[in-house]
């Protein structure tokens, strides 16, 4: 019988032994009983060792880059994770003999070379909702500090300077404004945006558009 047209479709790293070859000269078998993961660019595996502690061995590297990863990582390692410090091509790629998965801790993957990785059978994953909270109420400060110019009034008190009396107190309020009665316009609403919106302290200003 003859063979239909061969698929373009890029390898899965679950479809088994005929997948085994899409890292060359890389087994995709079983993996060992407790498979190594290793944090890339960072120190600190307080969250993931109470979760991984029982089935995977954490290690990790606190690296710039590949050339200061451990060469048991680079042989052994079947899961990565990492920060933004550290940026993987596809020749860093190509140094991790076992590796089936990486977890950027964040939302952005623009320091993994994704095509690379998809053609290597590595799977790339990322956090899209990562520090939207602390992202979003960290603009509402700001908003707040434009319009009642806290920043500016804080290193006046800093740098010692005394308000006696009603002329002074509008200079230094020069610019401050009421919040009440404008209106917050928002574009694109997305997961930090929404959260904006949703905080109640904005209800007589917001409108999204």
């Amino acid at each position: 019988m003859e063979r239909g047209p061969k698929s373009s479709k890029r390898p899965r790293i679950t479809d088994g032994p005929a997948s085994a070859n899409a890292r060359s000269g890389v087994p995709n078998g079983p993996m060992h009983a407790r498979p190594l993961i290793a944090l890339l660019d960072g120190r600190d595996c307080s969250v993931e060792m109470p979760i991984l502690k029982d089935i995977a061995t954490v290690a990790f590297c606190d690296a710039q880059s590949t050339t200061e990863i451990h060469e048991k990582v680079l042989n052994e390692a079947v899961g990565a994770l990492m920060w933004h410090t550290i940026t993987l091509t596809r020749e860093d790629l190509e140094k991790f003999k076992a590796l089936r998965i990486i977890v950027r801790i964040g939302s952005g993957v623009d320091n993994i070379d994704i095509k690379a990785a998809g053609e290597l059978g590595v799977a790339v994953c990322n956090v899209p909702g990562f520090g939207v909270e602390e992202v979003a109420d960290t603009t509402l400060s700001l908003i707040l500090n434009l319009y009642r110019r806290s920043h500016w009034l804080a290193n006046e008190v800093a740098a010692g300077k005394k308000i006696n009396g009603p002329e002074q107190v509008r200079d230094a309020a020069k610019g401050c404004a009421r919040i009440r009665g404008d209106t917050l316009g928002i574009i694109g609403l997305g997961r930090c945006s929404a959260i904006i919106m949703s905080r109640r302290m904005w209800e007589l200003m917001c409108a999204g558009s």
